[in-house]
């Protein structure tokens, strides 16, 4: 330990007056404010964001889009790239990119193909929206249709990520998936999946659906359901608006019904199976076993 790092201790812990006077006066120093001047504090602000705003939409206009468009195999226009520190999404892999028109993401979304197939595929439709720090995994196949809203800390894969089997993890960097285990994912219109999301391999995630935040997506969800939790379950359907049925048509909207009316019916069983149990005073999770301090136990040891 050298003698400014021995200094610098002393001082911490006030070995004597004299550091303890040195701790006191370093405190004072660093507790010193500035008095607000509010016109000229709000002008520097102001000036501190118009800057910061023009120098970021400069780059990102000249530099980091055109860069991002070159790696892309089909960018629709109005395409924005949104600054959040990075400068520009790398994509990892030899990942097929497909973007619809006025597509807006930001720098650090994470998108990366995996090489157990040729040639994985990401296709995003027109006006979607994905916010900072999503993950996209891609093996074979991800789409996301039009006029979505994809939260931040989403995830998607179609993929495990690494080999289910231990043994074929005994590799650096834990191997690839085998192709079995690939299900593609597919995001319907106008879906709005929140903050801190994940969807699963396999998931059909039907037009119109919102996913709350956290909420764990797989298997098929009808359109325009809420979904929540993990795994997600259905809260309710929603109803599908005027507005939304006029601009996808009367027959896109009775496939819409069709289908939600489908998933009702398949519903019915298992919430008839629900009612059995609980009309007979059991958990829907099945029969629970008597503890040592249940009442009935209790009664039932006594001589």
């Amino acid at each position: 330990m050298n003698a400014w790092t021995r200094f610098c201790l002393a001082v911490r812990r006030k070995e004597t007056p004299f550091h303890a006077r040195v701790h006191d006066a370093a405190r004072r120093v660093l507790g010193m404010t500035v008095p607000v001047i509010p016109g000229l504090h709000r002008f520097l602000y102001r000036e501190w964001a118009a800057r910061t705003l023009a120098w970021h939409n400069f780059w990102r206009i000249v530099y980091y889009e055109p860069m991002f468009k070159s790696m892309c195999r089909e960018v629709g226009p109005g395409f924005k790239l949104w600054y959040a520190g990075n400068g520009i999404c790398r994509l990892r892999g030899n990942l097929i990119v497909r973007l619809g028109e006025n597509v807006t993401m930001f720098d650090n979304t994470g998108l990366t193909g995996l090489r157990i197939f040729d040639e994985p595929e990401l296709v995003v439709g027109g006006n979607t929206y994905i916010g900072p720090l999503a993950r996209i995994l891609v093996a074979r196949r991800i789409s996301i249709g039009a006029h979505c809203i994809l939260g931040s800390r989403v995830m998607l894969m179609d993929n495990p990520g690494h080999p289910v089997e231990a043994a074929d993890r005994l590799v650096p960097g834990g191997g690839l998936p085998g192709p079995e285990t690939v299900r593609p994912v597919s995001v319907g219109d106008y879906c709005h999946i929140c903050t801190g999301s994940y969807v699963y391999p396999g998931a059909e995630v039907g037009d119109g659906v919102v996913a709350k935040i956290g909420a764990h997506l797989k298997g098929r969800i009808p359109p325009f359901a809420l979904v929540e939790g993990n795994p997600c379950r259905v809260v309710k359907l929603l109803p599908i608006s005027g507005e939304i049925r006029a601009r996808a048509g009367e027959a896109r909207y009775a496939a819409w019904i069709v289908e939600r009316e489908a998933w009702t019916a398949e519903q019915e069983p298992c919430a008839a199976e629900r009612e059995a149990w609980t009309g007979k005073g059991k958990s829907v999770h099945g029969p629970q076993r008597s503890g040592p301090l249940d009442g009935d136990a209790r009664k039932g040891a006594e001589p």
